[in-house]
């Protein structure tokens, strides 16, 4: 992830300001301009984004950007077109695979690119490759701790030299490897960034289920006898000597090796921590940032479930935002406490019993037979920001958290940059000077992105700001904010924004890479593709095109160009087209939708002449079938495909059983097979009892190509649902009358 960072003179001495002197004032017209959506744009760069993890913005405002299943895509605005570059070996099973990407601050000189992600193939003392499938939760009979072992892992940041169209895979370089237990869900994280000095940042997940057994939406730390060590939190986040759920702080140097600055949470030396720590105690800071202007490190950090508090255990679950200067390390508390230092029960996981109360004020103790650092941690920092499912949750001023689109509901924090208005910058879309010094917040959940105030580098804030609401969006035809995975301001002053969407676990038609322009005045159409086909077995194939769903938020005439081979050339103009495709192969057909004012929109589609992608359904069970948690549960998948027939390699078919919760969803089980039966999993409500889960499943099949055609693939998808589900998760209801009902099981 992460911008180019230009170092000069100029910039050098601005960062030696105080945080105050980052916020200028702009005059009040300008202020009003800036809240004017209308004023905005929504730019769609590509829909060709695989499932979507993260993005690094070029200096020439290309973009990388990764997949989980090891992708690694470059889109270039200015074509519309986007290339899957390079293929990364990744371990993919649960949140695992491909995460983050990002440059180097001097990248216009090293060309060094990062990338965080779990490898297929391992170094010792770890076990080359890990077992397929989900480790599980307690010991096999007859079995001692050491059967954990197998499923020991890590994640790892390198580093890999660009040649200026791709990764050069043969140059890695990597730089640190932070230990996992693998064959679980969840909480992986991994997004890094520089400081001025040259340190880099790397945020690290706590790599524990919120489905832990017996954690009904608390702390996860079980650490009961013969219990997955996975399941404890203490382990990792918890643990001052442990690499998980952390904020790191290092020096790379040239080798790829890292060296330890001064000034993180402990000191080199000190027995039992680990010197790279800059803070302890999150659970999965998914997203972060670092900015020099304002000398702060800031992320969000997902919560756990519970939906509301125990008198026996602790709070209800809360998700947070931080900031922190970059000379003041901390603990941000978690897994002792959570929000304004809301302390969890020391719960006994094998007798569920309380016992005494951690104290985040005095620095909790680490009671975990796991642990293998200091029995009592820092004190831990209450959250700058932290939110419920509901405003009152939080503090008053904190409602719109969970109150700027009443219709949404969940809990995901993603934090983002803080920009930076330059006022020599010739782009003409750059944001406008009133969100000068910001901090960009999205809510992946409440598909929302909002604008903080900070008022220094150690908070508070004192502002929110709903940025670009979506029903503004939807009133000027534009794609509205769906699951925001990643912001970035590139280098013409425009906001990035990669979406994953409604789906899960893969591809989905709602994902996508936007650019938000500041465009006051004519805006350009939103162009899109419609065909009657978009592949075939042989050759020559003709395609059907249509401009037609194509929009122009202003009046005037559009004018229609087609480039069907991606050469650069366009070949025919006009709403609809029509192109024989005499030669087997894969095209990039472009279309350029230009108004009377000159504004252009592309829009891109993919034609492969010499095979087709299969048709993959699930014949057993039916989409939204009912279940039990703990059934066993068969399925059946069919494929079908033009070049291969009706009878897959099964071997290929590949599933994914994952728990829903809200609007998004945990990998759980990965496997392989078009019949199988697994069971569903039993513990599913321990992510509290007042939370919307349910089960999904994804199925792919990738054929066997044709023609010289590469593989194409198919997939399916469908949710099952709890027998016993709250009626306020209810899609929609008509006709229903609301009484009180002290009886009733809900606790909302």
């Amino acid at each position: 992830m992460k911008r180019t960072r230009i170092l000069g003179g100029a910039l050098a001495a601005a960062l030696t300001l105080p945080f105050a002197a980052a916020l200028t004032a702009a005059p009040a017209q300008a202020h009003d301009d800036a809240l004017h959506w209308e004023n905005y744009e929504k730019v769609t760069l590509t829909k060709d984004v695989g499932e979507p993890i993260d993005m690094a913005i070029l200096p020439d405002n290309r973009v990388l950007h990764t997949a989980r299943n090891g992708d690694v895509r470059l889109t270039d605005p200015a074509t519309g077109v986007t290339k899957i570059i390079n293929k990364i070996d990744v371990y993919n099973n649960s949140e695992d695979g491909l995460q983050t990407i990002g440059i180097d601050p001097d990248f216009a000189n090293n060309k060094w690119v990062y990338v965080y992600y779990a490898p297929r193939k391992m170094t010792g003392p770890y076990p080359e490759e890990t077992p397929t499938g989900s480790a599980p939760n307690s010991l096999p009979a007859g079995a001692d701790e050491s059967y954990w072992n197998q499923w020991k892992g890590y994640n790892q940041l390198s580093r890999f030299k660009w040649d200026g169209e791709k990764l050069d895979l043969s140059t890695e370089q990597v730089i640190i490897k932070v230990e996992t237990n693998r064959g679980q869900c969840c909480h992986v994280a991994g997004d890094f960034d520089w400081d001025d000095e040259g340190n880099l940042y790397l945020a690290t997940g706590d790599n524990t289920p919120a489905s832990t057994p017996g954690a009904n939406g608390m702390a996860p730390n079980n650490d009961a006898p013969g219990m997955n060590p996975g399941f404890d939190d203490r382990r990792g986040a918890g643990n001052t000597n442990d690499l998980r759920g952390k904020i790191l702080r290092i020096t790379v140097q040239e080798d790829g090796s890292y060296t330890v600055p001064d000034g993180n949470l402990f000191p080199k030396g000190t027995a039992k921590t680990r010197p790279e720590i800059f803070v302890m105690g999150v659970r999965n800071p998914f997203r972060m940032d670092v900015d020099g202007k304002t000398g702060t490190l800031s992320w969000g950090d997902y919560g756990p479930d519970a939906g509301a508090a125990d008198p026996n255990r602790g709070p209800m679950g809360l998700v947070e935002w931080n900031v922190t200067p970059l000379n003041k390390p901390m603990n941000g508390g978690w897994p002792y406490c959570t929000g304004d230092n809301f302390n969890y029960n020391n719960w006994d996981y094998a007798t569920s019993k309380p016992r005494d109360w951690f104290d985040c004020a005095a620095g909790a103790k680490n009671t975990s037979r796991w642990n293998t650092g200091l029995d009592t941690v820092p004190p831990a920092t209450p959250a700058d920001l932290y939110y419920g499912d509901r405003a009152s949750d939080q503090p008053a001023e904190w409602s719109g958290l969970t109150e700027f689109d009443p219709r949404q509901n969940g809990q995901a924090p993603m934090g983002g940059p803080v920009y930076h208005y330059d006022a020599a910058n010739p782009s003409a879309t750059k944001f406008p000077e009133y969100w000068d010094g910001k901090f960009f917040f999205g809510e992946f959940s409440q598909d929302y992105l909002a604008a903080f105030t900070v008022s220094g580098s150690d908070g508070p804030v004192t502002k929110l700001e709903h940025f670009l609401p979506n029903a503004e969006l939807t009133k000027m035809a534009m794609p509205i904010t769906d699951n925001p995975m990643d912001l970035e301001f590139g280098p013409d002053g425009a906001l990035y924004v990669l979406e994953y969407g409604d789906g899960f676990f893969r591809a989905n038609p709602d994902s996508g890479l936007y650019r938000i322009d500041y465009s006051p005045g004519n805006k350009a159409p939103q162009a899109k593709i419609s065909t009657d086909r978009t592949s075939g077995s042989e050759a020559p194939l003709t395609v059907e095109f249509s401009g037609a769903k194509s929009s122009d938020s202003e009046a005037g005439d559009l004018t229609y160009e087609w480039d069907f081979d991606g050469n650069g050339t366009f070949d025919a103009k006009g709403v609809t087209a029509s192109h024989t495709y005499d030669t087997l192969g894969q095209y990039t057909a472009r279309l350029r939708v230009t108004d009377a004012g000159g504004r252009f929109g592309l829009a891109t589609v993919e034609i492969t002449v010499g095979n087709t992608a299969p048709k993959v359904s699930i014949q057993t069970p039916g989409d939204g079938s009912f279940i039990d948690w703990g059934n066993a549960v068969p399925f059946t998948v069919k494929v079908t495909d033009q070049e291969d027939g009706d009878d897959p390699t099964c071997s290929r078919v590949s599933w994914t059983f994952g728990l829903g919760h809200d609007t998004h969803a945990h990998p759980i089980t990965t496997g392989t097979g078009c019949t199988v039966t697994w069971a569903t999993p039993a513990d599913a409500p321990e992510h509290g009892e007042t939370e919307n889960i349910f089960g999904v499943v994804v199925v792919s099949y990738r054929d066997n190509g044709a023609n010289g055609i590469p593989g194409a693939t198919g997939d399916a998808t469908l949710i099952l649902n709890p027998k016993l589900m709250e009626a306020e998760h209810g899609d929609d209801s008509k006709g229903v009358t609301k009484t009180q009902d002290e009886t009733a099981s809900g606790l909302n």
